[in-house]
């Protein structure tokens, strides 16, 4: 399986913190060709490469990201105490102007970036996009905008950004009208939601399908006709696609 079919979800959290440089650093350093990464809005309305609404869980302090300035989430690590304890206290957290400098140092990356919806229900749409279309001018080649809420990505195309992907809750949705009225590049899903007990009929359709670690299953969905798989163990997952001839 070629490195273009893997996605590296939230950089390399198999190993580094989530959504931070050096996760996103580190998964392009093992080959990935593509980035996942989550946006919310700080109370000022910059926005932060952050999935959890609250800052517990990877900051280590109670809060939430839209209820906290720039400035105080500048002086904040962003190091996921609970999985790593110290070892990357300090590690600061990342601010979305500085992951797409990032990815124009790598022009063959394609960054899949998703509007958290705790965000849009802070903001509204019209908010959350006022604050980060701006920042993707000259960047559309490379960026992806990815949401749950389908009015979000609605809104993005009505103001002429070309790319945009929704994430599914089920397999029948694929079929909607509101998706197909999209013409979206890709659909992303979770493998879990897959009908039981039946082999799905990919073909045509271009599914990513998340949060899957495990090379066998990963390889099996390629072979029914996912054109993605998105993953936490990005290094290890190319590594064992070597390893196999890059089979699918």
């Amino acid at each position: 399986m070629e490195a273009c079919h893997w996605i590296a979800h939230r950089g390399y959290p198999a190993h580094y913190p989530e959504n931070t440089l050096l996760g996103f650093a580190k998964a392009v350093e093992a080959g990935a060709l593509n980035l996942e990464c989550d946006i919310q809005l700080s109370r000022d309305g910059c926005p932060v490469v952050f999935h959890d609404a609250s800052l517990l869980r990877l900051c280590g302090v109670p809060g939430l990201v839209h209820e906290t300035t720039l400035a105080e989430l500048r002086g904040l690590s962003a190091f996921e105490p609970g999985r790593f304890g110290t070892r990357f206290q300090g590690n600061r957290l990342l601010e979305l102007t500085d992951l797409l400098s990032f990815i124009r140092r790598y022009p063959d990356v394609t960054l899949y970036l998703e509007i958290k919806r705790s965000a849009i229900k802070a903001f509204g749409v019209t908010g959350v996009l006022d604050r980060v279309l701006p920042l993707l001018t000259g960047l559309s080649g490379q960026v992806v905008i990815i949401s749950f809420s389908i009015f979000v990505l609605q809104a993005a195309r009505k103001r002429g950004y070309p790319r945009v992907a929704p994430v599914i809750r089920h397999w029948g949705q694929r079929m909607s009208r509101t998706v197909e009225a999209l013409g979206a590049e890709l659909l992303l899903m979770s493998y879990k939601r897959l009908p039981l007990g039946v082999k799905p009929d990919l073909e045509g359709v271009p599914v990513a399908f998340y949060e899957i670690s495990d090379y066998a299953l990963a390889a099996r969905l390629r072979q029914w006709g996912a054109c993605m798989i998105e993953t936490d163990s990005i290094g290890e997952m190319i590594s064992a696609s070597v390893a196999g001839g890059g089979e699918e």
